[in-house]
């Protein structure tokens, strides 16, 4: 009843605004989830889906025509698992208990929209930009000494696209991490060299920080 399908870095996965034939499961590397923007060209990362996370749950049980609401492309070679989404409605039937998984799945959904949301909305460049860093550290961060290294698949375009500003304000506010001795960068890593300095500019509590790191 599932088919494993392959992408290349940058292939789209599935276009905003079409139809929805099924849900994927992340295997393997790394997928990007996003909207477009009413100009059209313009376009805006929401999340990340790395290995065993969903795509396409939403539009499976809406109990409308199923459409895609957001785009999905693979961010590195990736390798997904496709179910149609008749098959998806008939297992769930079969078998009701995946409904508890489901629901705590989209509750966490929830949940990371409301922080994003109110984290848009009230709080200023930087301190999203620390706690972005801080949440990227779990998957990707390498501890050397004392500093932390982020070896990141995702560009600085990307990287902007999440916190919803210019790539040159990201560069700026990165510029100012640098200057106060936050962090260090290189091309596609970035090691943060006072890691309790940057939790302080985070200001965030642990819960926080858990829905943060599993939606990226």
């Amino acid at each position: 009843m599932s088919l494993h399908v392959r992408y290349d870095e940058g292939e789209l996965i599935a276009q905003e605004g079409s139809y929805a034939a099924g849900v994927y499961v992340v295997e393997s590397g790394l997928i990007s989830i996003g909207k477009y923007a009413s100009k059209g060209w313009q376009k805006r990362c929401l999340r990340f889906l790395a290995s065993g996370e969903w795509f396409g749950l939403e539009p499976a049980f809406l109990g409308r025509e199923p459409i895609n609401a957001q785009f999905a492309k693979a961010i590195v070679p990736s390798t997904l698992l496709f179910v149609e989404r008749s098959n998806i409605l008939a297992f769930s039937k079969a078998h009701p208990s995946i409904h508890e998984d489901l629901c705590r799945w989209l509750s966490r959904e929830v949940l990371m929209l409301e922080f994003k949301l109110t984290r848009e909305a009230v709080e200023t460049i930087d301190r999203n930009l620390a706690l972005l860093l801080i949440a990227l550290t779990k998957k990707y961060g390498d501890k050397e000494d004392t500093t932390v290294v982020l070896d990141l698949p995702i560009s600085r375009q990307t990287m902007a696209e999440i916190l919803g500003v210019s790539i040159e304000t990201l560069s700026r506010v990165l510029r100012q991490f640098r200057e106060r001795g936050l962090i260090s960068t290189s091309p596609n890593k970035i090691t943060i060299q006072d890691f309790a300095k940057l939790k302080e500019k985070a200001r965030a509590t642990p819960f926080y920080l858990s829905i943060m790191e599993e939606t990226l």
